[in-house]
């Protein structure tokens, strides 16, 4: 009777350890493959200068030093692409002065 008690015990560890693992994989592989999916820069039309005012470091999508939430390979800060998203004031803070300042 309690060897029949252990067998179950184990098999139920056994099988929750397995949903866990089997879980975790999965998690991991969508994560990655999610976090991998980037645009080429060809296809947004990147390019290594500004058009006017607009360069990847004024840029929402701009990872400094040198590259980006949406395009794939290294970016210069004073590059442009077509999915340009300028960084909105509101993500600003206001600084002690009334005016608008870099964020600490």
């Amino acid at each position: 009777m309690t060897q029949s008690i252990n067998r179950r015990g184990r098999r139920a560890l056994l099988r929750r350890i397995l949903v866990a693992a089997g879980a975790s994989a999965l998690f991991h592989t969508r994560y990655s493959a999610i976090a991998a999916l980037k645009i080429s820069q060809k296809a947004v039309a990147y390019q290594d200068h500004p058009e006017g005012d607009k360069r990847c470091e004024k840029c929402a999508q701009f990872q400094a030093p040198n590259a980006c939430k949406m395009v794939d390979g290294a970016i210069n800060p004073q590059g442009y692409c077509r999915i340009f998203v300028p960084i909105r004031q509101s993500m600003l803070h206001l600084g002690s002065t009334g005016d608008y300042s870099d964020p600490v």
